[in-house]
């Protein structure tokens, strides 16, 4: 989409209504090997400081707890989703959503259980615990299809015994409280609270695809649902995207697009 484009799509729509939500892995920060490396393209990162002053609210919704978020991301004025919608952070302190709370001692033990697996102990497998979730890292391992693919069925007896969610994402399975939260009901939650005229929201992964289903679907708002292409993530999960962009190098040019749109709105 250029630059005509987006201002046709957001005709008539006043920046400072517009909600942007964004990830934050393989959106803003490249993707890496060692998850605790990732850190934001700093031009994104300025460009969405400079966004902040003119746009309606700025919102980081991604799987990584909202503690890593804020460290990695010095957006004092944006709202950080975390765990994919399991927690939260509005300028003070992060808080676990009530539906998730009854859920923690289960996580706490499954993490436990997949320390004690052997397959878990392979070179290039990492354990991620979060607030609200667990992620069993394989992309460090020498084969990293075949390292997940070894890991699935002891982690889905784990899954099952403690009655958590297991679910697949790039290169990597996690545990998640059986709750109906995702990225497409946090963006419906928000549009209700905050009644923006736009919406728009970049994503690159599986994960994402629930947030472009929501936009697709609503209603009362311009959207705008941009899909970040990469290698690892096939095209379905992009079918309701409205455009795509080339990984983090793309989501800067679209956000120096939309700073323009603001310039001379």
């Amino acid at each position: 989409m250029g630059l005509t484009s987006l201002r046709e799509r957001l005709a008539s729509v006043s920046a400072s209504r517009i909600l942007l939500g964004l990830d934050f892995d393989g959106t803003l920060a490249p993707i890496v090997p060692d998850p605790d490396q990732a850190a934001p393209n700093p031009q994104a990162v300025a460009l969405l400081s400079e966004l902040s002053h003119c746009l309606q609210r700025i919102v980081i919704i991604s799987g990584r707890d909202t503690d890593f978020l804020v460290s990695r991301l010095a957006l004092p004025q944006a709202l950080f989703i975390g765990n994919h919608g399991l927690e939260e952070r509005d300028g003070g302190a992060s808080r676990v959503v009530p539906e998730a709370q009854p859920y923690l001692e289960r996580l706490a033990r499954a993490s436990q259980a997949v320390e004690a697996l052997p397959q878990a102990r392979a070179p290039g497998i990492t354990i991620e615990r979060k607030r609200a979730t667990v992620s069993v890292h394989f992309r460090q391992a020498a084969e990293p299809s075949a390292a997940g693919a070894a890991l699935r069925p002891a982690l889905q007896e784990i899954a099952g015994r403690e009655q958590l969610q297991l679910q697949p994402g790039r290169l990597v399975w996690e545990f998640r409280p059986p709750i109906d939260v995702d990225k497409g009901a946090v963006l419906r939650r928000l549009a209700a609270v905050m009644q923006p005229a736009g919406v728009i929201y970049l994503g690159d992964d599986r994960t994402d695809a629930a947030a472009f289903s929501a936009l697709k679907r609503m209603t009362g708002s311009r959207t705008v649902a941009v899909g970040v292409r990469s290698p690892e993530v096939p095209d379905d999960v992009f079918v309701d995207s409205d455009l795509m962009v080339e990984g983090v190098a793309g989501v800067t040019q679209f956000l120096t697009q939309l700073l323009d749109v603001c310039a001379n709105a």
